[in-house]
């Protein structure tokens, strides 16, 4: 027989024993223990596996799409489960067309037939065609009454186009994130933004069901249908701002509203006009928990002040001053103090953080009261912002030296600190002196817990060693817990915390725990401190030596000042000389 017909023969054989194989591997996993549960309870779990991509922030980076398709591999299983995901449409409603080709966009959303759809579309500028572009409106219009969740960020022609298809109303919209990008060129440089106004006949001016809207780098109007019965409105950086009277009428008709965030959004006061308000134009918005301003300090003051929010449980403020003495600041404290605690509040402030530079102050207050937090970056600084019960960042202008210290004076004499049971000071430009503890600290009488990270403690041990003008009752009687982060306990510096320390044993508040986390010490630094305080929970590394907690300090990059340098000899006179005149520094812009 011909070799070729030996070859054809044995291969029909061998693709019949594997229909067979496959066919008993089909009926062997139909016996499962997993295979007896109901299609709804398998599509239920297929559906945990899901990524609902649209749903992420808008500043968080977006999942790639074999990310996004990672729960696909079941499908890949058996024969059973691939029938299963292929049918259920509840896996097909997220599309970013971001990462989808035109046709992969196309087959999706047909296999989601006519299940809400989370739909999200970033555009990067010049790279799409107008193919592409073409498409994605065309799928936008076709599904509009489908759409649950839209995100669009584009530049503002392309914007605009968009705009002009969705006439139709929008029955199952929920969420609205709009964003006007840079235009660019083909070579990808920048000119310029223009300004993107959303029109009032969107969507037929019909979105019965929509509860958030966010607009950065757009503009609408505030009588517009989409604002009407809102429950989180984000607006950032539109190219107007609206008047009083109207951005007020708007807020009236959300009643259900619980979250604002506006970013130079607000209206603005003006110029030399006092900020409180007329009685009758006061709005209350009895459901506002969150509520987030950015602008000039007067512009904060003025929505404030104009504004009744019972309900509110975190207010956070980034105000821009421009006056160096930090009046526009002061004239707006009576507001933010009004709205930093009240009735609503089942505890008072008991946890503060706050750090300040020649030009900026931040303060971050809650109402739990063991919230020693500690910031990497500014960024984690903003993420945490919507936790607290109040949230108050300052910045001056870059000519006004002091600004900071004049401006966390004000802030912490308004707010209502009195309660404060734990203190975190993360300073990494300014060095607290003594006497910013000693005007302070009575402000804290009910303080349990002092976190300085990382911040140089001398100041703190100094204001503990203070005789406070002959007075007989210690600062901070409630002290009990002391943390240092990243502190370099030389010899020296060791002798220092144990005076200080020693002095409140002599005054009957001893301190009961010494926290010192990631320090560098010598072993016999610990064991002094460990004679004077009863829980002393040291670093995970000691030291034998001071030499050797140099060296550490140097290979970590941690600058040691002139009094603990090796190479550099300073007597305690000089010393106490060039603090005094530090300290005296300090008073000067304290007084001011």
């Amino acid at each position: 027989m011909d070799p070729d017909h030996l070859r054809q023969a044995i291969d029909a054989e061998i693709k019949s024993l594997e229909a067979s194989i496959q066919a008993l591997r089909y009926r062997r996993n139909a016996l499962a223990p997993f295979s007896s549960l109901p299609t709804e309870v398998i599509t239920t779990i297929f559906s945990f596996l899901h990524i609902p991509v649209t749903l992420s922030s808008s500043l968080g980076e977006q999942p790639k799409r074999s990310e996004q398709l990672a729960w696909l591999r079941v499908a890949h299983v058996c024969h059973q489960w691939r029938e299963i995901a292929l049918n259920h449409p509840l896996l097909w409603n997220h599309v970013d067309f971001t990462i989808f080709s035109s046709a992969g966009a196309a087959e999706i959303l047909s296999r989601a037939k006519r299940v809400p759809l989370y739909l999200e579309a970033r555009v990067p500028c010049h790279f799409w065609d107008n193919t592409r572009f073409s498409a994605l409106q065309k799928e936008l219009q076709d599904h509009v009454s489908q759409i649950s969740h839209l995100r669009i960020s584009a530049e503002s022609f392309r914007l605009h186009r968009i705009f002009k298809g969705l006439v139709l109303p929008a029955p199952t919209l929920e969420l609205l994130s709009l964003s006007g990008e840079e235009n660019t060129t083909v070579s990808g440089n920048r000119t310029g933004r223009e300004r993107v106004v959303v029109p009032d006949t969107l969507f037929d001016g019909s979105t019965p069901r929509l509860s958030y809207l966010e607009l950065c780098n757009c503009d609408t109007s505030w009588n517009s249908p989409l604002l009407w019965g809102l429950k989180h409105l984000y607006m950032r950086t539109p190219f107007d701002k609206p008047d009083l009277s109207v951005w007020l009428d708007a807020l009236g008709q959300m009643p259900q509203l619980k979250t604002l965030v506006l970013c130079w959004a607000s209206p603005v006061a003006p110029p030399g006009a006092s900020l409180s308000p007329d009685v009758d134009r006061t709005v209350t918005l009895p459901s506002l928990t969150l509520f987030d301003i950015s602008s000039p300090a007067r512009d904060c003051g003025l929505a404030l002040a104009h504004l009744i929010l019972p309900a509110l449980t975190s207010l956070c403020l980034d105000a821009k001053s421009y006056c160096q003495d930090g009046s526009d600041v002061q004239e707006i404290l009576p507001y933010v103090a009004r709205h930093a605690h009240g009735p609503q509040d089942a505890q008072p402030l008991q946890s503060m953080w706050f750090s300040r530079s020649e030009t900026r102050a931040k303060v971050l207050a809650w109402t739990l009261p063991d919230m020693d937090v500690d910031f990497p970056d500014q960024f984690a600084i903003f993420e945490s912002m919507p936790s607290a019960r109040v949230a108050f960042s300052v910045v001056g202008d870059s000519r006004s030296p002091g600004f900071g210290t004049v401006v966390f004076d004000l802030v912490t004499k308004a707010l209502p600190l009195d309660g404060i049971v734990t203190l975190t000071a993360q300073n990494l430009e300014m060095t607290l002196y003594r006497h910013f503890w000693l005007l302070n600290a009575p402000r804290w009488p009910l303080l349990q817990r002092v976190r300085l990270t990382p911040i140089e403690e001398r100041g703190f041990m100094e204001m503990l060693l203070d005789d406070h003008g002959g007075r007989e009752s210690p600062l901070l009687p409630s002290l009990t817990t002391l943390i240092l982060d990243d502190t370099v306990l030389l010899e020296r510096r060791t002798l220092h915390l144990c005076d200080a320390l020693m002095k409140r044993v002599e005054q009957g508040v001893a301190l009961e725990t010494l926290d010192l986390r990631k320090c560098l010490a010598t072993s016999h630094a610990i064991e002094l401190l460990s004679e004077i305080v009863v829980d002393v929970l040291g670093p995970a590394e000691t030291f034998e030596t001071d030499s050797q907690i140099r060296s550490e300090s140097y290979a970590r990059g941690i600058c040691l000042s002139d009094d603990e340098d090796e190479n550099s000899v300073v007597d305690e006179d000089n010393a106490s000389e060039e603090d005094s005149a530090d300290t005296g520094s300090d008073d000067e812009v304290w007084d001011t």
